[in-house]
């Protein structure tokens, strides 16, 4: 049978690499980057390089404190405060997930060819997932732990036989960043290698085997400090089997902006089939013997039980069922092997680009949609004066054309150029990042969020210099209420900008 070799793998790197670096395209043609949570934690990156910069931002410190227990949460607000001494943070966010959408298509793309070089074509698989819901809905600490789990396994597959020292301290780096990431890469990332350590044990290895544990050793101190912490949990009600199941194998967590993404998601899911159905009747015909790679299926077995026993709440954490979807499908790559020609892996290889280029292609054109969205937006908080105090209160959080809770915070856009408070940053009103309201400044994000009319508005008349209501319904007795404290001073695009009856008395005092 003939396969690649090493020229002909030149251009099947060519082609991964050149659409690699196509695929951060849709960050840098647009202002915004359409995200739910991304531009609270952009906002929250400004405060911590902004910290002690007092003359300028004179609110940060008086109403945030510095988190500095060892959460994760860190790595993403970290380095963009440290871009943040080079360029604007929207650039700094940019580079943010640019760098996230690289480092996981080349993580995948190590990955594979780590386990079997001949079918690192197979990687191109990879390319529809850097866009998913949990990277739309912001989760930017996350996706970065995502990116850094195949180069986790890839380094430890490389080095199982023989773990030396410098592979010590290089597999016990990458957990640290994943662990400062985000928790639940971070404990799969020790399941996978704990699945795969076992599944490849030998007799004549034996003495070499208990070094991994030894190795990685360091790794079980921040956990268990951290579950420690968190106390006893409530367990809330499960999704049932049924939905778990046709969101995992339907690919849902791929649909981000539109419903019109179904057949997309689905007709991907349909390639893993194939390709699984042809390696799981290709190893049949060819042999019966259990072989190294092959712990791969068992891991994605282990992942599998794993999404359909966790509740999606736990510890503190959200979304886990949707997160935990993702992993299985990627874990499946290294193990696919469908064994074909020249001619056939030419073809899978030009399906799989060209449907890499399809997504990439509907990014672009949602990115740049969302983009003049935001914009709109962001147009209703013009009148805003710098170092003030912003209360948004939204009645819709979708845009007028997308599924996404596009306007969630993207007053904090503003929030960082004007140096604002913004009462909805929602992170500094949690336990687990970087920055948090001071004890005394602390609001109830619930009741700004979740029952935004049913406000009580009597203390934010000395709290909030502005209130900012989004598709607030004609006629609302909110509206009403707000008239008491604040005058209106702007009403663009849907958005309507109420200023404190206090600030505008002081003014016309001067």
């Amino acid at each position: 049978m003939t396969s690649f070799g090493t020229p002909g793998e030149m251009w099947v790197r060519r082609i991964f690499f050149l659409l690699a670096f196509l695929y951060i395209l849709p960050f840098w043609i647009v202002e915004y980057i359409p995200t739910v949570d991304g531009p609270c934690h952009t906002y929250n990156a400004w405060i911590l390089r902004q910290y002690g910069n007092t003359e300028d931002f004179p609110l940060f410190q008086r109403y945030f404190e510095i988190n500095a227990r060892p959460y994760p949460n860190w790595v993403s607000h970290g380095a963009m405060a440290l871009l943040m001494h080079a360029v604007p943070p929207l650039i700094a966010e940019k580079i943010l997930v640019s760098g996230y959408v690289l480092t996981f298509l080349f993580g995948v793309w190590y990955l594979v060819g780590s386990v079997w070089r001949e079918q690192r074509w197979l990687a191109f698989l990879a390319f529809p997932f850097p866009y998913n819901h949990l990277f739309q809905f912001g989760f930017y600490n996350f996706s970065i732990s995502l990116a850094l789990f195949p180069w986790i396994l890839g380094l430890w597959w490389r080095n199982r036989a023989d773990p030396s020292l410098a592979f010590a301290l290089k597999i016990n780096l990458l957990l640290w960043l994943c662990w400062f990431s985000h928790v639940v890469s971070f404990v799969v990332a020790i399941i996978s290698i704990a699945v795969l350590w076992l599944a490849t044990l030998r007799r004549d290895d034996w003495r070499r085997h208990p070094r991994h544990i030894l190795l990685l050793a360091p790794q079980i101190l921040l956990p268990i400090w951290y579950f420690s912490d968190r106390g006893p949990t409530a367990w809330p009600p499960n999704w049932s089997f049924d939905v778990a199941l046709d969101y995992l194998r339907y690919l849902e967590v791929l649909i981000t902006f539109s419903e019109n993404q179904q057949p997309y998601a689905r007709g991907l899911a349909v390639v893993f089939g194939l390709l699984l159905s042809l390696t799981l009747w290709r190893e049949n015909i060819r042999r019966r013997s259990f072989q190294d790679r092959d712990a791969f299926l068992l891991l994605t077995a282990v992942v599998l039980l794993l999404y359909f026993a966790i509740p999606n709440d736990l510890a503190g954490g959200s979304f886990l069922k949707n997160r935990l979807s993702l992993y299985p499908w990627l874990l499946l790559i290294p193990w696919l092997s469908p064994r074909l020609g020249r001619t056939a892996q030419t073809a899978g290889v030009a399906v799989l680009a060209s449907l890499a280029a399809l997504n990439l292609g509907y990014q672009i054109r949602w990115y740049d949609r969302l983009d003049g969205e935001i914009g709109g937006f962001l147009a209703g908080l013009e009148l805003v004066q710098p170092d003030t105090r912003v209360l948004p209160l939204l009645f819709e959080h979708r845009g007028p054309t997308s599924r996404l809770l596009l306007f969630g915070h993207v007053t904090s856009y503003a929030a960082l150029e004007k140096g604002l408070v913004d009462w909805d940053n929602y992170e500094a009103a949690a336990e687990f990042f970087p920055t948090r309201f001071r004890p005394e400044a602390r609001p109830s994000i619930w009741h700004i969020e979740a029952e935004p009319a049913e406000l009580y508005l009597q203390p934010w008349k000395r709290r909030a210099d502005y209130v900012y209501t989004w598709g607030l319904p004609p006629g609302a007795p909110l509206e009403r209420r707000l008239q008491k404290y604040f005058v209106k001073i702007s009403d663009k695009n849907g958005g309507v900008l109420w200023e404190n009856r206090l600030r505008v008395r002081q003014e016309a005092r001067r």
